[in-house]
């Protein structure tokens, strides 16, 4: 009996255990999957998930197989035949005349065409990888704006909630006033509708956070917005104007727009083949089985004559010539718009980061200092809610200004990053 108890007793605390292990398992693997993500962590998934960069990366390998195929001479062509087979009998050895033949054909494209051709789908592919190496640049600034702007919206709920806090600071004193008959009502009133309008501005910006997550979840492609850590990144420092606008020319979309020139050039010697012949070599072997009859071989050269070029290989050239400016001037103007785009970018980050300096050493500090003082003075019947109420607010607006500030200057290092990308980013 005691032998069976002791034998009870050990199953079910064997079974307690691995009850106890397998809730254990269960919460790490929630707690693995919860974790907030990191704006390293959301890159990478973005630049391994995003549909739009695969889209991308299927063109590459698209063209880089075109490259090798159209390179290629087209297939030959074989011809089977009966030649003068008379219908009353369908006798190959009736007539003289009647034979079988077999023949084979090659056409040779205009001397040099393959080849250009060829060339010319390379660089339309290095083109479409470079391409790819800046969507790639531009995907990882837009998951930068939004994760940027969704810590600045959670920041600002946090400064509103605790100027909430301060303006109940100041319901408190407009009541003690109040009660003491040295206030009046009317001030305990806009006290607390200064207080409670502050509601208004966190529902708004606990929308846009929600409309930032979503954003987040479209550029990682997830069903759901992410948990995301409360960190501001440390982007890397900017470099000079002068360094930025030497880097432009390694800038993946402005050296996909000059590959894209190089193949348009590359097409106008591609349409300059079309003055050139196609030639097209033919061998004929015919069996005649008329008794004493030989065999027959037949051998032939076919050339096109391009011999009026006026309303085709000239205007295929010049349409090839047009394009290859178009191209031209689409890279010349890309390089320009990227030029203005480092200098207001540059220009707005000293800004920014002049005003984020002086906001924490003065402004801040002192209207601060300016409500604390006010409010005392109100305390101390010194001082009308009207002056407490407007350094209150002076307060808040100089602590989301300053949110703002570091904000936009992480935005404009962001943009700077990008516009100074060498192409190392791969998806």
């Amino acid at each position: 009996m005691h032998i069976h108890s002791r034998g009870r007793l050990i199953q079910s605390a064997g079974s307690r255990i691995r009850f106890l292990t397998g809730i254990l398992l269960v919460l790490s693997a929630t707690t693995v999957w919860a974790a907030p993500l990191s704006l390293q962590e959301a890159e990478a998934i973005a630049l391994r998930q995003n549909p739009g960069l695969g889209v991308l990366a299927q063109k590459i390998a698209e063209l880089r197989h075109q490259a090798i195929a159209v390179a290629q001479l087209p297939d030959p062509h074989l011809a089977l035949g009966a030649a003068n087979l008379p219908l009353n009998s369908f006798s190959m050895n009736q007539q003289q005349m009647s034979m079988l033949s077999v023949g084979l054909s090659q056409t040779f494209p205009s001397f040099g065409k393959l080849g250009l051709k060829g060339q010319q789908t390379g660089i339309e592919a290095r083109e479409a990888a470079d391409t790819l190496r800046g969507r790639s640049a531009e995907l990882v600034l837009l998951l930068r704006r939004a994760w940027l702007q969704a810590l600045y919206a959670e920041d600002a709920v946090a400064t509103v909630r605790h100027q909430e806090r301060l303006r109940s600071e100041t319901v408190q004193a407009a009541l003690a006033l109040y009660r003491s008959a040295q206030g009046s009502q009317a001030d305990v009133f806009r006290a607390r509708l200064a207080r409670d309008s502050l509601a208004n501005d966190i529902s708004k910006l606990q929308s846009d956070r929600a409309s930032d997550l979503a954003q987040i979840a479209q550029i990682l492609n997830l069903p759901e917005p992410p948990s995301i850590a409360h960190r501001w990144p440390n982007l890397p420092p900017p470099p000079t104007l002068a360094e930025a606008e030497a880097r432009l020319s390694g800038q993946p979309l402005l050296r996909a727009a000059q590959a894209q020139t190089r193949a348009a050039q590359m097409g106008v010697r591609v349409a300059k083949t079309g003055y050139w012949p196609e030639v097209t070599v033919s061998v004929d072997y015919g069996q005649d089985f008329y008794p004493g009859s030989p065999n027959w071989l037949s051998a032939g050269v076919d050339l096109s004559l391009p011999i009026f070029p006026g309303d085709r290989q000239d205007q295929d050239v010049a349409a090839a010539r047009a394009k290859a400016l178009q191209a031209q001037y689409h890279y010349e103007d890309q390089h320009l718009a990227l030029t203005r785009q480092a200098r207001a970018a540059f220009a707005r980050y000293a800004a920014f980061k002049a005003q984020l300096e002086r906001t924490d050493r003065q402004l801040l500090p002192t209207a601060r200092a300016a409500f604390s003082a006010t409010l005392a003075a109100y305390s101390a019947g010194r001082a009308e809610l009207s002056a407490v109420l407007r350094t209150q607010k002076d307060v808040l607006g100089y602590a989301l200004t300053r949110l703002q500030y570091r904000r936009d200057l992480a935005l404009s290092a962001a943009e700077l990053d990008f516009l100074t990308t060498q192409g190392e980013i791969q998806p």
